[in-house]
């Protein structure tokens, strides 16, 4: 599956009123352009995708502009570059980049050509410096490109370059890409950097492009944000109402503009029920895959809405009938969906979260697989841990002690959901433990030990939050936040939610 998609765009080759690439998709009805040119194009970039530069050089070199046309030449001059970049011809790709340069630089069709030929090639230096082109030049285009190839690219980007990685992150959320329905997750991120450095005016400026409600509630129970909190509360609104309004009508907006597109419906689902209006979200259901056929046949974005309904009706108190929505979902056969592994990760959280351990034991085995072909190092780690408390709660404690030292072996791939697996366990000694030695722990990536830190902070709130539904835990949690090094470290890092802000009871 491809991360991205290329738009069809057409190419005027020859004559005196020659344009070169549009920057949205074109039929040949709206311009004049040779028949063949569209399809090599197409050809071109089909090849480029699977990986096949020679031929994709090929093609680009049998598109001949005319010799005055300016941009159509220097965006000959950008397909072929991407090709030689896949091709690790570095020289000859940079000859070209500066020319495309050169000829046309009001034009930006050959720095989004290359962007994406550097992605495919997993060439992120020149990915680097083409978003950089693009932020810097055509800021609309930048904003206007795919949220899963920027995210791919801002997952690896070069290393040694914190500051530069930094700014284009900061640049990324000012020009508004992503929109407040995609890009909390991105201005969230640079008003971290921006309060870092010290920027409070900056950092605040990016708040209206933030109206993720748990991303909201982060942020007023985080210390390292109390220089902001009085413009967060505001963002915020008593009890979440003005966030959560926002939230919706974002989602709601870019939802009705386009009803067919199954990732703008699951971008509403998911906010009408982080907003507390899970009729609403429930009632969607209707719009979802129903049947085994239908399940069958569904694209990753569906399945996901399918998930977040599950969830909904879990929230509204009805988990068997979510229960029933996600055994349809992850058993129906399925040809490449390998990422169904969060949803049946999922299924069995919320078994092992309500208590329900004889239904979450049957899941054990076919979760552990998935996982292990499928899932990520954390999700490893919470089917581990789930697996452990499961194991733990049945009182099947031979097999709980085969589980435990492979769990903590994997601890810092999931740290905070290992602290809960021990502590569903009983072994609260364990638990501090393990929570002192991860926040205290010196050579912790930065980035992964904010993260445990939020999560630190989140999990010991003495009311859950948006979607932190209570579960087994929660009262080995408080007892944990009893514990006087526990209770410095929580005061050093976070608070209580005050009470004014905590979200109104969902229905």
């Amino acid at each position: 599956m491809r991360l991205w998609c290329v738009p069809v765009v057409a190419l005027a080759l020859t004559g005196a009123n020659a344009e070169g690439f549009e920057s949205k998709p074109v039929t040949t009805e709206q311009a004049s352009v040779p028949d063949d040119a569209e399809a090599i194009l197409k050809q071109y970039f089909d090849q480029l995708y699977d990986h096949h530069y020679d031929q994709a050089l090929a093609l680009a070199s049998q598109l001949h502009p005319d010799p005055d046309n300016k941009t159509g030449t220097a965006i000959v001059a950008g397909l072929r570059a991407s090709a030689f970049l896949g091709l690790k011809r570095d020289s000859e790709a940079k000859r070209l980049i500066a020319e495309a340069e050169r000829l046309a630089p009001q034009e930006s069709f050959p720095t989004t050509t290359i962007l994406q030929g550097s992605l495919i090639a997993d060439r992120f230096e020149f990915a680097a410096d083409a978003l950089d082109r693009l932020i810097a030049r055509f800021p609309d285009i930048a904003r206007e490109q795919p949220v899963q190839l920027v995210g791919y690219f801002l997952r690896h980007e070069p290393d040694g370059q914190e500051q530069r990685n930094d700014d284009r992150r900061v640049a990324l959320a000012r020009i508004g890409f992503g929109g407040s329905a995609d890009g909390d997750w991105l201005a969230a991120g640079a008003i971290d950097i921006l309060a870092k450095r010290g920027d409070l005016t900056g950092a605040a400026a990016l708040l209206p492009y933030v109206d993720d409600p748990q991303t909201i509630e982060n942020m007023l129970v985080q210390k390292r944000y109390s220089a902001l909190w009085p413009k967060v509360e505001d963002r915020a609104g008593l009890h979440l109402t003005k966030v959560r309004v926002s939230s919706v009508a974002s989602a709601e907006q870019d939802y009705l503009k386009a009803p067919e597109d199954h990732e703008k419906l699951k971008v509403y689902i998911n906010a009408l029920r982080r907003a507390g209006r899970l009729n609403d979200a429930i009632a969607l259901r209707s719009k979802l895959p129903a049947t085994n056929e239908a399940i069958a046949k569904s694209d990753e974005d569906s399945a996901w809405s399918i998930n977040d309904v599950a969830l909904a009706l879990h929230e509204a108190g009805r988990a068997d009938d979510a229960d029933q929505m996600f055994a349809m979902l992850n058993e129906v056969p399925m040809e490449k969906a390998g990422w169904r592994v969060s949803m049946i990760i999922n299924r069995l959280e919320l078994l092992v979260a309500d208590g329900k351990f004889d239904k979450a034991a049957i899941l054990l085995d076919a979760t552990e697989s998935s996982a292990k072909v499928d899932g990520s190092e954390y999700a490893q780690q919470l089917v581990r841990r789930l697996k452990f408390c499961t194991l733990s709660s049945l009182g099947r404690k031979a097999e709980a002690a085969k589980v435990r030292p492979d769990m903590l072996a994997h601890a810092k791939d999931a740290p905070q959901p290992t602290v809960e697996g021990l502590l569903c366990a009983g072994e609260i000694d364990q638990a501090e433990q393990l929570t002192m030695q991860t926040l205290n722990d010196p050579k912790a990536a930065p980035a992964k030990k904010r993260t445990f830190e939020e999560d630190f902070v989140r999990a010991l709130q003495p009311v859950p939050l948006t979607s932190d539904d209570p579960s087994v835990w929660v009262n080995s949690l408080t007892a944990l936040k009893g514990r006087p090094a526990i209770a410095a470290a929580y005061h050093r890092l976070g608070r209580d939610m005050p009470a004014e802000y905590l979200a109104t009871k969902a229905k």
